[in-house]
């Protein structure tokens, strides 16, 4: 009897040491270096929370002056994040020391827990550069002639990949998962970027853009359907948002017509919600509300039946109304070429045409001289002033009217100052009344003669 009460005593006590489990260690710790970086600050976008949730979550890094950081946060499950072009895959309990090069995500180099998947991601493929064809471009063995080649070589591609991808160690079963995934989608994007063959011929003015558009969308497409029905089998799964490629594809996979053409499945209800929020989200972010998108995000709100999705329009709804026409115009100082600041409700009293760049922006400055033009053809008007406002460090931007005259209003401000504005990408131009109302915070570009009629309509 002494050895059964003895016996049920012990397996109390194990069971309760086994119910009193360790603390699980949410903190990521990220230390390293950047090189080819001016910026005095990192920025690391969640990119499963934007992809999957819609949410924008960045979090700035603070750099020292010989660029290198030492960083934690808290963190419940595992995510991809994004610093520049270098991907990350980050755990609760990672601690990585890493080597960073803003201009290449291959250059980059990891340490410490949680460094094999991060190591594999510095290769993974451009999808907006064609995916596998800056393998095939790298390697002289891959050849493509014709159209009809390009499936073979591909196939060669992926299974040259897969090879690195067997080779994983260190990292869990869903992150297998995921990158397998995107190996299979990166497949379908590389013949979906087949346009990439016929830009020597359209350069050379042997096809047209028109002519290779037809092609593409006829013949071509047509014989590359069973190619890649088997890289399609397993799309239907909202863990695959949160990869680029796989971003790049729910265009096709949500149209009936290519699904149809290469014998695919509906796409679920969740991701057709999803595809319908995202391109809301899209259209609001990067184009501004409007009337006509109201009704469209009013409409929404109505047919999706996914809280999350709708509330992240209604969100949006009350964020960017405060930004509309006839709202006061928020505040901002802006550092001046001489060292002094200047502060925008300066100007009230006059129209205020303001050009939002940066030297790295190539938009930014192929609009550059139609804005210079319009403040040319408007000088020593007394009713409108035209401000020329970079995102540039202000060491980047003091360097480059070193090399270039400044002519007018030439003035600086970091972008974290810009979020009354909800600025998400430049170029973008602001219109702001004599009053300090808004006009317009996503005003026609300089080049489409748009912005001089807006602009006449209030002087």
């Amino acid at each position: 009897m002494k050895k059964l009460i003895f016996t049920l005593i012990a397996v109390v006590v194990i069971a309760s040491c086994k119910n009193k489990q360790e603390p699980v260690n949410k903190t990521v710790i990220l230390k390293g270096t950047i090189v080819n970086y001016e910026e005095d600050s990192l920025y690391m976008e969640n990119i499963t929370s934007k992809f999957t949730h819609l949410q924008e979550e960045i979090q700035s890094i603070v750099l020292n002056d010989n660029k290198e950081f030492s960083y934690q946060f808290e963190l419940d499950s595992p995510a991809y994040f994004k610093i520049g072009r270098t991907f990350l895959y980050l755990s609760p309990g990672d601690s990585l020391v890493m080597g960073l090069d803003s201009g290449s995500r291959a250059k980059a180099f990891f340490s410490g827990k949680g460094a094999e998947a991060n190591n594999y991601l510095r290769n993974v493929t451009y999808p907006k550069g064609g995916s596998f064809w800056n393998d095939v471009h790298q390697n002289e063995a891959l050849n493509i002639e014709t159209y009809k080649d390009a499936p073979n070589v591909f196939k060669e591609v992926y299974s040259n990949r897969m090879v690195k991808f067997n080779a994983l160690k260190n990292v869990s079963e869903e992150f297998k998962r995921l990158e397998k995934a995107r190996l299979k989608f990166d497949y379908v994007n590389s013949l979906n970027s087949i346009i990439y063959l016929y830009f020597k011929k359209i350069r050379l003015g042997e096809l047209s853009h028109e002519e290779v558009m037809a092609k593409i969308n006829g013949e071509i497409n047509d014989y590359f359907v069973p190619y890649k029905a088997e890289y399609l089998d397993d799309f239907n799964d909202t863990a695959y948002l949160q990869l680029e490629v796989y971003q790049s594809l729910l265009s096709d996979l949500s149209d009936e017509k290519f699904r149809n053409k290469n014998n695919l499945p509906k796409l679920n209800k969740e991701l057709q919600e999803y595809y319908t929020t995202s391109n809301l989200v899209y259209e609001i972010k990067y184009k501004g509300y409007s009337n006509e998108l109201g009704e469209k995000l009013s409409k929404a709100v109505e047919e999706i039946t996914n809280q999350n999705y709708v509330n992240v329009i209604q969100e949006l709804l009350n964020e960017y109304k405060s930004i509309t026409k006839g709202n006061p115009a928020s505040d901002l100082t802006f550092t001046t070429l001489n060292e002094g600041t200047v502060k925008l409700s300066d100007y009230k009293g006059k129209v205020i045409v303001l050009d939002l760049w940066a030297t790295w922006c190539v938009p930014c400055i192929q609009e550059k001289p139609h804005f210079e033009a319009l403040e040319k053809k408007y000088h020593g008007n007394d009713e409108v002033e035209f401000i020329s406002l970079s995102i540039d460090t202000e060491k980047v931007w003091r360097n480059y009217y070193k090399k270039h005259e400044a002519i007018g209003n030439h003035f600086q401000i970091n972008r974290s100052q810009l979020s009354s504005y909800k600025v998400m990408a430049i170029p973008r131009f602001f219109v702001i009344d004599k009053d300090f109302k808004i006009v317009d915070v996503f005003a026609p570009l300089p080049s489409t003669g748009e912005l001089e009629t807006l602009i006449n309509q209030y002087i």
